[in-house]
């Protein structure tokens, strides 16, 4: 094995490498949880030790001259190669450590109230649930699995259909006892609880209203906490299936329509790339999805996504409550 050649600095380079990945200083701070000056600091005493520039300077922005591009290249691949090589020795390590990346309304709502199952058959594995709506990162954060809500395609990971979901509004069997919801137009007369990526409109069109997207009442960044909210009573809920379905199951919810729609909306990331406009059926379908890199799975991560497709189908295959259609009438939905 041949020594080393002389190195750069390695914290400066580290700091080199997500800035001129990023093309950012300011984001390059945040993911590395240091100052904006900090960061400038390490790629000035990265540039007087090379003797080379490494950035032009554009106003605030930054952009990587030739020789920047260069060892870009190279820090990356290296930096990224050390990070796996650490990832799979600590996996090795312990085989009985799983850690699984999932948003926090999924976490909550239809993971969770499973996970115990799973782990009373594998007495001996730690499960470590990640919720985060960040997309995970199976180099730098280590983890062996992550469940996504999205249009799918994710680049440079395997990525599988766990299952597809669909939309319709929720209530709580008191408020729905005090405002009678006979007919969609009945939802006049109640407050509409709103989460963000959800819009009601596209439901509306479906039901039949020429009503416009709510403009008031309470508005909430997680869709379990809008589903915690409906559950309150304060208002009625356009809820995914997947995070209703436990609650209506036990009649703690009910649904007041048998109009559900699909899930579609902006790719992540690329909502102002897309008309405003653009036709409701024209949008990507979103799903949830099983996304982890591209590496032999671990006995107990595959034992882990036997369970989870196992429990997604019997999810899909139980029927929900039976829940009012009209007038005196009931249906009973899949």
């Amino acid at each position: 094995m041949e020594r080393p050649g002389k190195l750069p600095p390695l914290p400066a380079l580290r700091v080199f490498e997500a800035a001129a990945r990023l093309s950012s200083v300011s984001r390059a701070a945040d993911e590395l949880f240091v100052t904006h000056g900090a960061v400038s600091h390490q790629i000035r005493a990265l540039e007087e030790h090379l003797g080379f520039p490494l950035f032009h300077r554009q106003g605030r922005a930054v952009v990587l001259t030739a020789a920047g591009e260069e060892l870009l290249q190279a820090a990356n691949g290296a930096l990224r190669q050390i990070a796996d090589t650490v990832t799979s020795l600590k996996r090795r390590a312990n085989p009985n450590r799983l850690s699984v990346s999932v948003m926090p309304s999924f976490a909550s709502r239809w993971l969770t109230p499973r996970i115990g199952a799973f782990i009373d058959a594998h007495p001996t594995a730690e499960v470590i649930i990640t919720a985060t709506g960040a997309r995970a990162d199976f180099s730098r954060d280590g983890m062996d699995v992550s469940i996504r809500w999205g249009p799918g395609g994710y680049p440079g990971v395997r990525s599988e259909l766990l299952m597809d979901d669909v939309l319709f509004p929720v209530v709580s069997p008191s408020l729905c006892a005090g405002h009678p919801l006979r007919a969609p137009a009945d939802l006049a007369g109640v407050p509409l609880l709103r989460s963000e990526g959800e819009d009601w409109a596209p439901w509306f069109r479906a039901a039949g209203l020429d009503w416009p997207e709510p403009s008031s009442g309470l508005m909430l960044s997680d869709s379990a906490l809008v589903l915690q909210a409906a559950l309150e009573g304060r208002g009625v809920a356009l809820a995914r299936r997947s995070l209703a379905a436990s609650a209506l199951r036990a009649g703690k919810l009910v649904r007041p329509f048998d109009i559900p729609i699909e899930a579609r909306h902006a790719p992540e990331g690329l909502a102002n790339d897309l008309p405003p406009d653009l036709p409701f059926a024209q949008r990507p379908l979103w799903r949830y999805w099983i996304v982890r890199p591209e590496r032999t799975d671990t006995p107990l991560l595959a034992a882990f996504l036997d369970w989870l497709r196992a429990e997604a189908a019997a999810d899909l295959a139980t029927p929900l409550d039976p829940v009012p259609t009209g007038r005196g009438s009931f249906a009973t939905l899949r």
